[in-house]
């Protein structure tokens, strides 16, 4: 941890010693000049103190930074670097207190510069803390390091990090949980194929059973992608994630008006079994699908999966998704015929 934080200090220094120069700023209004002996110094007036933009963000989350980036110091300081009218600044309040400022690179989406906290701010890495209590799901952790202006140039000055419900402006980098969602909406997670008894009848093309009689259901065939597990580990805005899918349970909607939830596969039906009722998922007819659209009953089997969630900074969660298929069942009555042993 020491050694990336000194390599993103020196990396900062290099930045702060390569400024080049910007525009004047919305927020300056005017210019002045002053001289002291034969020196003479021009610097550009600030209406208000440099500060961040409110947040705004678009479709991503995210909120632009400010165009232009300052960097608090001394008026001696600033004048000992040499720097050009156009990049020194100046705010005076009523109360007679001044203030300077120098413009700063911005730095970039994954590291930009905060004129209200004075530091360049980034995602944190590595494992984060405890979270503290006020800060919802989305908080995410981030690093505030801060510098000053030396005669060679910049040096880091501390990091001070800071939670925060919002992605800091400027900053286009995800928090765990919108990594975690990202990554889940692509998993490939598809809905069961049914398995049932009674099979299709290829004489009539379609299932077709009899009230009171048992149906069996199961999941014809399962697959990572159709029961789970199912697992991918990626890097999205910055975040490593780790999701796993798995099926926690089988909402079977028999199309009457009854359910059955099966918290397993089921157990595919054989001849062997005879008219009996499965021992793991089954279900009986008590009216016939007369009446209903096309004489059939649509049975709809929906998986109910969880995905669990970790990164990299410590982390997790859980997210419900569900998928469905279904199948036509015809549902008829058997007639009984009593005679008398003449016939």
């Amino acid at each position: 941890m020491l050694k990336r934080t000194r390599a993103a200090l020196l990396v900062a220094a290099a930045v702060i010693a390569s400024v080049v120069g910007v525009a004047a700023p919305a927020q300056a209004d005017g210019v002045y000049c002053e001289s002291t002996g034969t020196v003479s110094v021009c610097y550009t007036a600030l209406s208000s103190p440099p500060s961040d933009p409110s947040p705004n963000p678009d479709s991503n989350g995210w909120t632009r930074g400010a165009p232009t980036c300052f960097l608090l110091g001394s008026k001696n300081n600033f004048e000992f670097e040499g720097i050009p009218a156009d990049q020194m600044y100046v705010h005076s309040t009523s109360g007679g207190l001044t203030t300077w400022y120098r413009t700063i690179d911005c730095g970039g989406g994954q590291s930009y510069w905060s004129n209200t906290r004075q530091c360049y701010v980034s995602m944190a890495e590595g494992v984060w803390p405890a979270k503290p209590a006020g800060y919802d799901e989305e908080a995410g952790y981030y690093d505030c390091n801060s510098y000053t202006l030396t005669g060679s140039g910049g040096v880091g000055v501390g990091n001070r990090p800071f939670w925060s419900n919002t992605v800091p402006p400027g900053l286009t980098v995800y928090t765990p949980g919108r990594a975690a969602a990202e990554l889940i909406a692509g998993f490939p997670l598809t809905a069961i194929d049914i398995g049932m008894a009674p099979q299709v009848n290829p004489a009539w093309g379609h299932r077709r059973s009899y009230v009171g009689i048992p149906v069996w259901l199961w999941v014809n065939n399962p697959q990572p992608v159709t029961w789970g597990p199912y697992s991918e580990t990626a890097t999205l805005g910055g975040q490593t994630i780790t999701a796993t899918a798995q099926v926690s349970s089988i909402r079977w909607s028999m199309g009457d008006g009854g359910e059955r939830v099966c918290g397993s596969t089921g157990t595919p039906y054989t001849t062997g079994y005879g008219v009996t009722d499965s021992p793991t998922c089954g279900y009986r007819y008590s009216s016939t699908s007369e009446g209903t659209g096309g004489d059939r009953y649509t049975v709809t089997a929906t998986s109910q999966w969880v995905v669990t969630w970790t990164s990299l900074s410590g982390a997790s969660g859980v997210v419900n998704t569900t998928v469905a298929s279904n199948v036509q069942l015809e549902v008829n009555e058997l007639q009984t015929v009593n005679v008398t042993p003449n016939g």
